[in-house]
């Protein structure tokens, strides 16, 4: 370990002296060394093996952290690398498995079909017949990345307390997390309880393909699954038949988002395979994202906002979701959203971004400097790969359309009830979210009051001593407030289910009637309540 640190520290000082140098010439006038900055990183990332590549890969995604220049070249790193030998892959499959690979397979090739930075793929044959393929982790290459990242951590806590720069991106928190993404990433297990996961959500799909695993011949650094036999996207050229595929990506993104509230979290064009039938065939689930309901809400309500290009939408959406701080003065936020979407409107559709312009209002934020939690940097990084692999698939795509009939399609399915199809956008938006969460408000009140707790937070008398109220008016306050909770229910039921007559050429006229029963009832508990 010693001679493994005092490795990656001689490298971190030629890099620190790399930029110094660079620096110094840009004062000088002379910005070209300064320009090659991000290729000397990767030449340095990949001189210090798989683990520094992987963290590297996984820092060009944080488009948080990094501009444009170092993304790309951060990107450029490959995990290719030489493959070990056949012999060493059946010995690390016997240890994993408790038996030779001759025993557990009718066939299993020595030949690796690819091999990575971290692990090697080989082809075999079950006893029944079927193919499949056997991923198998490096020799000891958890190890190497616990011992790596430990020395990492440890010289970022000695470097952050003299350099500002560390402590302002909050590095020593970045690298501990990436650690643990790392090793995570490469917990087979781990990764095959994610393909189940997603094979049973997709499992009725006519679309998406996620590859059976072989639990029996599956361990922490083995992991069997079916082979299939789609070409890798990343092998083909745009052509008419990827407008069909670009709309099963983008459904499948969507069912993840919004109804699975679990995502694949590397959607590379390497890891999608294209069926005979244009279906989609997804592998390497070994990062994934998680998106709890309310983050699945604010996202919805930031992407219909930016389909309708609402900067007040937007501004509300980004502070819910967490992107911009909730002390951000709104009305600078909005105005600075609808300079970013002037912006947009300048461009070319194919060169709208949904994960760029998540990152720009980002930016907007009071905070001195943007990183962003766990779960939104997974997300960001997630879209941006989407939108290169959709890309990919159709250069010519219109990101604003695609989203809105993919999110179409999402509600005929029946499993989303928070978007619409007709004007005005967001106050159906608002009312469908108020029905979804009136019932359990409801019952919240009615709860408190039977655990002998007030169910509205009504004003005291000054007298101590004084009651709040009879016990029979509460009872009827509550009363009051549930009917016009049940109002506000059922009018917004109406608004997407009634198509009579029409108040200002949007609203029912029974939810409207509906609303205003809802607000009189409003009035009298509040009126009520005061009197109390």
């Amino acid at each position: 370990m010693i001679f493994r640190a005092v490795h990656i520290g001689l490298v971190a000082l030629r890099f620190a002296i790399d930029t110094a140098v660079a620096w110094l010439f840009l004062r000088l006038g002379a910005s070209g060394r300064m320009a090659r900055l991000p290729h000397t990183a990767r030449l340095r990332l990949e001189a210090l093996g798989p683990t520094f590549v992987k963290l590297g890969q996984a820092l060009g995604q944080r488009r948080d952290l990094l501009n444009e220049r170092w993304a790309a070249s951060l990107s450029l790193l490959q995990s290719q690398a030489a493959p070990f030998p056949g012999n060493v892959a059946e010995e690390l499959v016997e240890e994993a498995l408790g038996d030779a690979p001759g025993k557990l397979f009718a066939t299993f090739s020595q030949e690796p079909l690819a091999a990575g930075s971290v692990a090697q793929v080989h082809a075999a044959q079950l006893d029944d017949g079927r193919e499949v393929v056997v991923k198998i982790l490096r020799p000891k290459v958890r190890v190497r990345i616990s011992r790596d990242m430990r020395i990492l951590r440890i010289l970022v806590g000695v470097l952050s307390p003299i350099i500002p720069v560390l402590r302002r991106h909050r590095v020593a928190a970045l690298v501990s997390e990436l650690s643990r993404n790392l090793l995570r990433e490469t917990d087979l297990l781990q990764e095959a309880r994610n393909v189940r996961l997603f094979a049973r959500a997709f499992e009725g799909s006519d679309k998406i393909y996620i590859p059976v695993v072989v639990d029996e011949l599956s361990a922490a650094t083995v992991m069997t699954q079916e082979r299939s036999r789609g070409r890798a996207l990343d092998t083909m050229e745009p052509s008419d038949r990827m407008e069909t595929v670009a709309e099963t990506f983008i459904d499948f993104y969507l069912q993840q988002f919004f109804v699975l509230g679990v995502f694949h979290a590397d959607p590379h064009p390497g890891n999608l395979l294209i069926m005979p039938d244009e279906g989609l065939c997804i592998h390497d689930f070994g990062a994934v994202g998680t998106l709890d309901i309310r983050s699945r809400e604010a996202l919805l309500a930031f992407v219909i906002a930016f389909v309708q290009l609402d900067p007040d939408w937007l501004a509300d959406a980004a502070i819910e979701l967490g992107l911009v701080s909730s002390s951000a003065d709104r009305k600078v936020l909005a105005r600075g959203i609808e300079q970013i979407l002037g912006e947009l409107k300048g461009s070319a559709i194919a060169d709208w971004s949904l994960a760029k312009t998540m990152i720009d209002i980002g930016r907007l934020s009071p905070e001195s400097t943007l990183v962003l939690p766990l779960h939104l940097a997974s997300l960001v990084r997630t879209a941006f790969t989407a939108e290169g692999t959709l890309q990919k698939m159709n250069p010519k795509a219109d990101m604003l359309q695609l989203l809105q009939e993919a999110g179409n399609r999402l509600l005929a399915d029946g499993r989303s009830r928070l978007l619409g199809d007709a004007s005005p956008v967001r106050l159906k938006w608002e009312v469908a979210r108020l029905s979804r969460q009136a019932p359990g408000l409801a019952a919240n009140w009615i709860r408190r009051f039977a655990d002998g707790d007030e169910p509205f937070p009504l004003p005291r008398r000054s007298n101590d001593h004084a009651a709040v109220g009879s016990l029979s008016e509460a009872i009827g306050l509550v009363a009051l407030a549930v009917v016009a909770l049940g109002a506000y229910v059922a009018s917004a039921i109406l608004m997407f289910s009634d198509r009579g007559l029409l108040l200002f050429e949007t609203i029912p006229l029974s939810a409207g009637i509906g609303f205003g029963i809802a607000f009189w009832l409003t009035a009298l508990v509040l009126i009520r309540s005061r009197r109390l």
